[in-house]
């Protein structure tokens, strides 16, 4: 007969307070980050936050500009004054008066002088011919320029420029004088902005 074998397993369970061997670690944590879904996740939130600061914005200015239009213009002197008023002085009124000291009408000037005053009405012939001077003195006109003009029948015959560079100044034109039809006479002197300064008329009458 054959022998019967026993198979014996012994199990050794440690006993508490009495462990020993090496530490068992505890379990370790894997963490798995999807860095899709975080990417999605941030650009819809930026995606919100630059709507929110457009239609902000946008609000603001539309209540910027619908308060400047709101306003009132002010008026052209109070949105520009100047830092300093400076005062310019005004050009002295020219005295008429006493501009000319003497003015007459003759028949000749030597060393700058009339030499007469004529007679009025002249006395001409038909076919005769006369030459009239008209002589001015002048006061507190130096450095300014006048004009000699000779009329007849309201229309200008001549015109003589005189450049005044002393004071007093005298000086003197002249006109040939013929008989017509109408012999109304009118000579004056004038400043550059025609302003009369001298008149003398004459008639003509047949000797």
């Amino acid at each position: 007969m054959s022998e019967k074998k026993n198979i014996v397993i012994k199990v050794k369970y440690p006993t508490p307070g009495n462990i020993t061997g090496k530490p068992v670690s505890a379990p370790g944590v894997i963490t798995e980050w999807n860095f899709k879904r975080i990417g999605l996740a941030l650009g819809s939130v930026l995606l919100i936050l630059m709507t929110l600061f457009y239609f902000t914005d946008s609000d603001d200015q539309k209540s910027d500009t619908s308060t400047q239009l709101a306003l009132p213009e002010q008026p052209a002197e109070i949105k520009s004054q100047p830092d300093k008023v400076v005062n310019i002085p005004e050009k002295p009124e020219l005295d008429i008066n006493k501009v000319v000291a003497r003015s007459q009408l003759t028949s000749e000037i030597e060393k700058n002088e009339p030499v007469d005053s004529l007679k009025l009405p002249l006395k001409i012939g038909k076919k005769e011919t006369l030459w009239i001077y008209y002589f001015v003195e002048l006061k507190g006109m130096e450095g300014k320029t006048v004009y000699h003009e000779w009329w007849l029948n309201g229309n200008l015959v001549s015109r003589k420029k005189v450049n005044i560079s002393a004071n007093p100044w005298r000086t003197a034109s002249k006109q040939l004088i013929t008989y017509t039809t109408n012999n109304d006479w009118v000579v004056r002197l004038v400043d550059e902005s025609r302003n009369k300064l001298n008149e003398k008329s004459f008639n003509l009458k047949l000797k």
